[in-house]
């Protein structure tokens, strides 16, 4: 007989070691939150040496349709005596509409789990407000489309097969559907606080009545600070939660120190039972890379090697040497 967790399976249940590299992913308010065309790639191996481990893949390409700008009316004024009145006069709400940004961008998601296999894409916007002196709240929302599936050819019986199988192998095993994910993010040069709810809102396009499919919402908390420690040396702690209250809940802190902008060194304990040693460098104004080392402090680990994540970032037409935003 062949026992399959189905139900659980279409949870969206993939997660990084490093998720401030993958900001959007999690909270579509990020999306434009730099001045740049970002463009990722990670990978993440799972539990390294177990056969049919987990493994994820993400690809993203985020940017600005509208980048911040400053503008004098000087030139455009009708003729009187002194045009910087016109400039005085208006410079609130010109102030305001020119730090306007509005961020685009998508990412796929490809995740398997054994026998189990999920791709989802995903279309992102957001909308940055200035609210305050160096504050600004963005407003985000993503629309994507997931599909899950089971590999029959990965799952080998040990009994002749039960009626139950033979009504997995007649609806095929796979659905489909379509998600609403909104949220947003206050932030400025020294902190951050995000909110997302994931799955919001589902709508199946197919679902095998066997394969069946998740509609709790996924509840996600960003949080972190930049202290400077000197001037060439950052602190940088973080935060990150996951609430869904039909699955186990997530909750992840660490902190990391970067060094003149470019080399950082961090660690953080997640509550499934695992210490994250990592480090990265921004090469230049162009690349940066980084690498992440899961510990299983569990039993677990007597049977698996830690998980692997590797990420790599390409930063198009970013003019300073400054460290990208989230952290």
């Amino acid at each position: 007989m062949v026992t399959l967790s189905l139900t659980g399976y279409a949870q969206d249940n993939f997660y990084f070691s490093q998720p401030f590299q993958v900001g959007p992913a999690i909270n579509p308010a990020f999306t434009g939150i730099d001045d740049f065309l970002d463009i990722k790639i990670n990978y993440r191996n799972q539990w390294a040496g177990f056969n049919d481990s987990p493994s994820t893949n993400y690809f993203a390409i985020n940017g600005l349709l509208k980048k911040a700008s400053t503008q004098s009316y000087k030139e455009y004024a009708l003729r009187i005596s002194n045009p910087d009145i016109l400039d005085s006069l208006i410079n609130i709400s010109s102030s305001f509409k020119n730090n306007i940004k509005h961020g685009i961008g998508g990412h796929v998601i490809y995740d398997q789990q054994g026998p189990f296999e999920q791709i989802s894409g995903y279309l992102n916007y957001a909308l940055h407000l200035p609210i305050g002196y160096k504050t600004k709240l963005s407003i985000g929302l993503s629309v994507s489309i997931s599909n899950n599936r089971i590999d029959m050819s990965k799952i080998t019986l040990r009994t002749d097969p039960d009626e139950f199988y033979q009504q997995l192998i007649a609806q095929g095993g796979k659905n489909t559907y379509l998600d609403l994910n909104p949220g947003f993010a206050f932030y400025s040069e020294h902190w951050y606080f995000s909110y997302s709810a994931f799955k919001a809102l589902r709508n199946s396009f197919s679902s095998d009545e066997i394969l069946d499919y998740d509609k709790s919402i996924d509840h996600n908390l960003m949080m972190g600070l930049k202290i400077n420690l000197n001037n060439s040396t950052k602190l940088l702690p973080s935060l990150y939660y996951k609430y869904n209250n039909k699955a186990t809940n997530l909750w992840e802190a660490n902190v990391k120190m970067m060094f003149n902008e470019k080399p950082w060194v961090g660690i953080s304990y997640r509550s499934t039972n695992a210490i994250v040693f990592m480090a990265g460098v921004y090469v230049n104004n162009l690349i940066n890379i980084s690498y992440s080392y899961d510990y299983i402090t569990s039993s677990l680990n007597n049977n698996v090697n830690g998980s692997h994540e590797i990420h790599l970032g390409l930063m198009l037409n970013k003019k300073d040497l400054k460290a990208p935003y989230l952290w």
